[in-house]
């Protein structure tokens, strides 16, 4: 996350680099996914192939090295504020041999004036509501003035009314530290405080449980989280509609969420006149207390579509967790996880069918869905986070060639010891287990088949899995390339 004030030297350093936060990848982000929203809005929006992406206060990076692994041909940037998270990051991306992206050190208000583009998507993640007024002023000004004409602006942030609650145990955690400047201490001491606090008690109001709720969430996080996002000295959760305004003074409007329970705030029906939209969703935020936003903009006057109309999906893919598990009692029971839904229509069972049978590659919709019911079905499984919509194939291959190997940037991360890996759709990939991490080193493309079953049966894991299945869950979890 970077800040207010000049950008610092080398040597220089921020509270993100005494106290590092954690890095990561963020798919709602992926362009693919924001092309495809615009394009169900009847937009047209830059081929996530060969886009210029930019994000905003990105840490080490690490979400657009894993998007440039998967998109060669497109070019990314992140800077932030914080020189040693930079330096991870430049790292990274050298080790794994990418070219297409560029991580640098940079302040988002002389960034907002200095930086050039333009970028077709800008991502500002996990920034906007923990940073003072001048910074989320600067962060609309940049993508205000940077933002491609049929580009995509991503902002996500803590949203109202559903923060308030937060905000008040953040007040009573600030009371308790506010004499402790060590970091350490500090979070000591708020997790004494929260410890203490998070205990139910006997004739609690509905209001004190519901506090005491929100402390014991903060009480399971991560070190680094607790210290940067409840006792940061910024925290500043917005309305929609504040956020929509000061969009709109920077040439921008509101285009969707991309929280896929809150798809239906963009597209409210095509009866809605274009004034009202905002206004309805931010009438619902209120309705269930909405605590979070990934709000999409776009340019002003661009005119999106507010209704689902199907010849607006071709093109597009979508994907599903779905998966059909009929009884005789319901022949069209599908589950994902712990949830389980009936479908009555033969034609949507046979899509989503096809879709899981796919997965994770992704399926062209207008090849099956080619109706405005069948697409409408589709975006409420979308509101149950069950359909993912993409505008672009997944960038990776459904079967090994003949010299296996898994992406540069997968690599680069086991060999630089990390626990965890980046696939080519963004998902994180456990790296704890020695016998994962030895079969993936395999992978680096030199060796045949021959030559791999050879070196596996050599190792101490071989009788664990054959390298023709180990190599069958990799293709299924989209981890190989050509």
């Amino acid at each position: 996350m970077a800040g207010p004030g000049t950008a610092p030297g080398a040597t220089d350093q921020t509270g993100y680099d005494r106290v590092r936060y954690p890095s990561g990848v963020y798919a709602p982000s992926d362009p693919s996914r924001l092309a495809a929203l615009a394009r169900i809005h009847g937009l047209a929006a830059p081929d996530p192939a060969t886009a210029r992406v930019l994000e905003i206060a990105g840490g080490d990076g690490a979400n657009v090295i894993a998007m440039a692994a998967a998109l060669p041909r497109a070019q990314f940037a992140s800077f932030d504020l914080a020189p040693s998270a930079v330096a991870d990051g430049q790292a990274q991306a050298a080790a794994a041999g990418l070219t297409n992206v560029r991580v640098f050190v940079g302040d988002v208000i002389e960034c907002a004036e200095t930086l050039t583009g333009p970028f077709d998507y800008i991502i500002a993640h996990g920034l906007y509501a923990w940073v003072p007024e001048p910074v989320r002023v600067a962060t609309m000004r940049l993508i205000g003035r940077l933002l491609s004409e049929h580009g995509v602006g991503f902002v996500s942030y803590n949203a109202l009314p559903g923060c308030y609650l937060r905000m008040a145990v953040r007040a009573m955690l600030l009371h308790h530290v506010r004499d402790e400047a060590d970091p350490a201490r500090r979070l000591a001491l708020a997790r004494e405080c929260l410890a203490g606090f998070s205990i139910a008690r006997p004739g609690d109001r509905p209001a004190l449980a519901g506090l005491r709720s929100v402390a014991e969430a903060m009480l399971n996080k991560t070190d680094a989280v607790l210290f940067h996002d409840e006792l940061g000295e910024s925290y500043a959760p917005q309305l929609l509609t504040d956020v929509v305004d000061a969009a709109a003074a920077q040439g921008l409007a509101y285009l969707n969420d991309a929280y896929p329970p809150m798809i239906r705030d963009g597209l409210p029906g095509l009866h809605v006149a274009e004034a009202d939209v905002v206004a309805l969703a931010q009438a619902d935020d209120f309705a269930v207390s909405v605590f979070f936003h990934r709000t999409l903009l776009v340019r002003a006057g661009r005119n999106p579509a507010r209704g689902v109309v199907a010849a607006h999906f071709a093109g597009l893919f979508a994907t599903t967790v779905l998966r059909p598990e009929p009884t005789a009692e319901a022949p069209g029971r599908f589950v994902a996880g712990e949830q389980s839904i009936e479908i009555d229509d033969p034609r949507l069972a046979e899509i989503l069918t096809t879709m899981g049978k796919v997965a994770p590659w992704r399926l062209p919709i207008d090849a099956l869905a080619n109706s405005d019911d069948h697409c409408n079905a589709l975006v409420e499984l979308c509101e149950r986070d069950l359909v993912v919509f993409h505008a672009a194939q997944l960038p990776a291959v459904s079967a090994p060639g003949p010299y296996p190997r898994t992406s540069a940037l997968m690599r680069a991360q086991l060999a630089q010891g990390l626990a965890v890996a980046h696939s080519l759709d963004l998902r994180v990939v456990g790296l704890d287990d020695p016998g994962v991490r030895h079969f993936i080193g395999l992978l680096d493309g030199t060796r045949d088949r021959a030559a791999l079953d050879r070196d596996w049966m050599a190792c101490a894991w071989a009788e664990t899995i054959s390298t023709t299945d180990a190599l069958d869950r990799m293709a299924r979890a989209g981890m190989l390339v050509a």
